[in-house]
């Protein structure tokens, strides 16, 4: 199974009035670019939104493995179908952490 990586998700104004998630994990369909395939990814709080707020920090992963894994690099963005507003959060793959 691929390994995880940190990411910020920014949600839309949409979300936010809202309401942010309060969950601790899910899965949903992301974009690259809206003309390209999308993928879904997992994404998993070790604080929900809901308390962190806007943006969020979660730890992110493609669930197919044919997906396109290498693309997760640092600065690297996509657009998160988000269920509740039928709207798009930008997700940023984060830089890499000092050890």
């Amino acid at each position: 199974m691929p390994s995880e990586c940190r990411a910020f998700i920014r949600w839309s104004p949409e979300q936010v009035r809202h309401g942010l998630p309060s969950v601790r994990h899910s899965i949903d369909p992301a974009w690259f670019d809206l003309g390209e395939d999308g993928w879904s990814v997992a994404y998993r709080f070790d604080v929900p939104p809901s308390q962190q707020g806007n943006p969020s920090v979660a730890f992110i992963r493609f669930m197919m493995p044919t997906a396109p894994h290498e693309r997760l690099l640092p600065g690297a963005t996509l657009l998160l179908f988000e269920r509740a507003t039928h709207q798009y959060a930008t997700l940023t793959v984060a830089e890499l952490e000092e050890p």
